[in-house]
């Protein structure tokens, strides 16, 4: 349903998606019902070319996603930080309570974009088979946006052990990535763990104490990460 009663909408459609915008503002996407025929039959009642899509195509209910295929949907974040996914419950966060977000859905995780920051990652609820029965969930188009400025973000070179130390605490990485370097982002309640842009795990915190910048600050000096990059 939509909120937006008395407001005039702007409508573009093809013949697999439907997105409502008011104000410029995507409210909603599903999929189309209409054909070549209802197209045409559109197009000789007057309606005028949409010009592109505002966002990506929508996600058919019985589709299947091929693996690597990140895909998202716009939620309102209830009054108790919660929003739903495919049925399931999923915290996003008292701050961000009352505001519309957009979620990524990226393998196991999930990105919480807020005003095109993101502000958090979170454990996907939402196995993989079960990922085209999100409501109103389209193929995501554009990158991933960066963090809030001041969010704290360190590189790390995995050793022989997949083991890095980030703030004292033991990340295990895996044994896979030995001698890469890896990027952690220390967000509100977990490590984010990437490598060459890609996400690789997310582990707790287990505190909600800030890290302070000397506990999580390079080991290493620049001219070192170069130097491991060209070997």
């Amino acid at each position: 349903m939509l909120n937006g009663a008395g407001q005039r909408a702007h409508v573009w459609v093809d013949e697999h998606t439907v997105h409502i915008l008011i104000d410029g503002q995507l409210v909603k996407t599903t999929p189309s019902n209409l054909d070549a025929d209802h197209i045409h039959q559109l197009r000789m009642r007057g309606v005028r070319p949409a010009g592109p899509p505002p966002a990506g195509r929508s996600i058919e209910r019985d589709s299947t996603l091929a693996t690597g295929t990140v895909i998202e949907v716009d939620r309102t974040v209830d009054v108790n930080g919660d929003i739903d996914l495919a049925k399931k419950r999923l915290k996003i966060g008292r701050e961000l309570a009352s505001t519309k977000v957009t979620l990524r859905v990226d393998g196991h995780l999930v990105h919480v974009v807020h005003n095109d920051v993101l502000a958090k990652t979170l454990s996907s609820p939402v196995p993989a088979h079960e990922r085209t029965k999100i409501r109103g969930a389209r193929f995501a188009t554009t990158k991933l946006p960066p963090p809030a400025p001041g969010t704290i973000s360190v590189q790390r070179i995995v050793p022989t052990d997949g083991v890095v130390m980030v703030a004292r605490r033991r990340l295990r990485v895996g044994r896979t990535y030995a001698g890469q370097i890896i990027t952690i982002h220390v967000e509100d309640i977990h490590f984010r763990v990437t490598c060459n842009g890609a996400d690789l795990a997310l582990r707790p915190k287990h505190h909600r104490r800030p890290c302070q910048a000397l506990e999580c600050q390079n080991p290493f000096p620049a001219n070192l990460i170069h130097k491991s990059t060209m070997s």
